[in-house]
């Protein structure tokens, strides 16, 4: 046997490969003293999921407190089988759990959203680091021409649409505290990253949609009509684009992707 057809056959068992070759182990692997080639390729099959299993606990740890340590290690194996790693880093690995959490009936309504909220933390931390904007820059753009100029956010920065209140249920993990129920209630964040940190913060509807159109590259005076209907539009668009400066959401004007 080749040593290429030895190797897909140790993956098709080792990683329980649905539509791979049904083969007995003995065929093709030797035994040893104390374990048959059955018992030694279990171990790499085990070894195989349950390290994705505690990737996806290391990238989702609210998700896994709140659902409990025996039904997150279920609901991790069923979604590393129907969802198989297709990158070569585990860092990707989780992508799809938020969609896999709609697709399953059953346990809190609120999953999906926290495990949204996660998976965005995660991907921040792994995005591409730019040079960002000073907060002397918005003066800079102010006095010259601001309605028509763009901003362009930094790549660790996300904007979320939830459907329940999760940032409260995050906090509590984060503060070793009971979670609490579910709360039904539209909630807007934004997830980036600072330097090596991964924050997020809860936005007003205003300034959520002020955000998105930012993202969108819209001017900056499309952006500031978000708040118009606040009785200091003003001055609230200049607060929530000043703090877009401050927390490193925009990056530098002279900065170039790779």
């Amino acid at each position: 046997m080749r040593l290429g057809e030895l190797q897909r056959l140790f993956w098709a068992i080792a990683t329980r490969e649905q539509d791979g070759p049904r083969i007995d182990p003995s065929d093709v692997f030797v035994d040893t003293a104390r374990l048959d080639a059955a018992a030694r390729m279990h171990i790499y099959a085990n070894m195989y999921v349950w390290r994705q299993i505690d990737a996806l606990r290391e990238d989702f740890p609210a998700l896994a407190a709140v659902m409990g340590d025996d039904p997150f290690r279920a609901f991790a194996e069923a979604y590393v089988r129907a969802c198989p790693s297709t990158h070569h880093s585990l860092s990707r690995l989780g992508q799809h759990v938020a969609t896999f959490l709609t697709e399953r009936p059953g346990g809190r309504p609120d999953l999906r959203d926290l495990a949204a909220l996660e998976w965005a933390r995660v991907e921040v931390f792994e995005e591409l680091a730019v040079a960002v904007a000073l907060p002397e820059t918005l003066r800079e753009i102010a006095a010259a021409d601001f309605s028509t100029r763009s901003l362009r956010v930094v790549p660790a920065l996300r904007l979320l649409r939830l459907d329940h209140d999760v940032l409260a249920v995050w906090q509590e993990i984060e503060d070793e505290l009971p979670p609490s129920e579910a709360r039904p209630q539209l909630t807007f964040a934004a997830v980036w990253r600072k330097e090596f940190d991964v924050f997020h913060v809860r936005l007003e509807p205003d300034e959520a949609r002020a955000l998105e159109r930012a993202v969108a590259g819209e001017p900056l005076g499309t952006v500031c009509e978000a708040f118009a209907d606040r009785l200091d539009a003003v001055q609230a668009a200049f607060r929530a684009i000043g703090s877009w400066f401050s927390e490193g959401w925009i990056a530098d004007a002279e900065e170039r992707n790779p």
